[in-house]
């Protein structure tokens, strides 16, 4: 989340300077001179004409002294933005994204055969990678929707026959495991809601609300080395983009192959990914 943070501050500075910049430019020449004298405040505007500065009194038009004033602070103001633009830009380039099995994938062949377990302590590791308190807050946003009183999908229902720790029922062991990551993080989300894709329906693995209230969605699709499982998703993921669903934009595939789960991977799909669009 270090690198979506920092973009992002990047880019509100990126905005700020270019809003800045304009409105100088828009400035009236000269600068502000500010004169104590013994009968009290005085107030100038210098111009350069040539090699001399050329001044006239403001002293009794408030909203000028204010104009330029203000045309200073912004003259300040952007050497500030201009530095910590430079410097973000600078860390930008340079930051290395921090992902547990990018590190398992960089150790020498002589650890490739052992168990991801035998690198990845979830008690420890999370410390490093929890959220941070604006994480926390998008997250508490939608903290409504997801207690919003909603007709139970009967979606296949009788498939459902395992429980979460909090009593949902799952159709799989896979869509138990992703939810208690989700829980663990405080994340609401919907179990197989309906969704109408023009003329037929889909009950996503999980929906969520998103950014400006948008929902996106998370397929866990297990049975990537079936090929009649993978020519039925290709049909599925055709009719979701002919209806705007589309991958990095408002849909999350979680692929595996004979319904194995990796938990580091469920772990990051949900910090870098699940998070950022809520």
């Amino acid at each position: 989340m270090i690198f979506q943070q920092l973009e992002s501050a990047l880019a509100q500075l990126q905005e700020a300077r270019a809003r800045y910049g304009f409105e100088l430019e828009e400035m009236p020449d000269g600068k502000l001179v500010h004169v104590k004298a013994a009968d009290g405040e005085r107030y100038y505007v210098e111009v350069r004409d040539g090699e001399h500065a050329v001044r006239r009194g403001i002293t009794r038009r408030p909203e000028l002294v204010a104009t330029y004033a203000r045309k200073e602070y912004l003259r300040k103001a952007l050497a500030v933005i201009d530095h910590d633009v430079r410097t973000l830009e600078r860390a930008v380039r340079r930051y290395r994204r921090f992902d547990p099995e990018e590190v398992v994938g960089s150790l020498s062949s002589a650890y490739r055969d052992l168990p991801l377990d035998a690198f990845y302590h979830p008690l420890v590791d999370m410390v490093a990678l929890s959220l941070d308190a604006t994480d926390e807050q998008r997250i508490a946003s939608h903290a409504q929707w997801g207690i919003q009183e909603l007709e139970p999908s009967g979606y296949l229902s009788e498939g459902r026959t395992l429980r979460t720790s909090r009593g949902e029922r799952m159709r799989s062991k896979a869509g138990v495991l992703i939810a208690e990551t989700l829980y663990s993080y405080g994340i609401p989300f919907r179990y197989e809601q309906e969704l109408q894709v023009g003329h037929m329906t889909f009950h996503p693995d999980f929906t969520f609300e998103g950014a400006g209230g948008k929902e996106f969605y998370l397929e866990f699709c297990g049975m990537m080395d079936d090929p009649a499982y993978v020519e039925s998703h290709k049909r599925k993921r055709s009719a979701y983009e002919a209806a705007g669903i589309v991958e990095w934009r408002n849909i999350i595939y979680l692929y595996a192959s004979g319904n194995d789960m990796d938990m580091m991977r469920v772990d990051s799909v949900v910090r870098t990914l699940v998070v950022p669009w809520l």
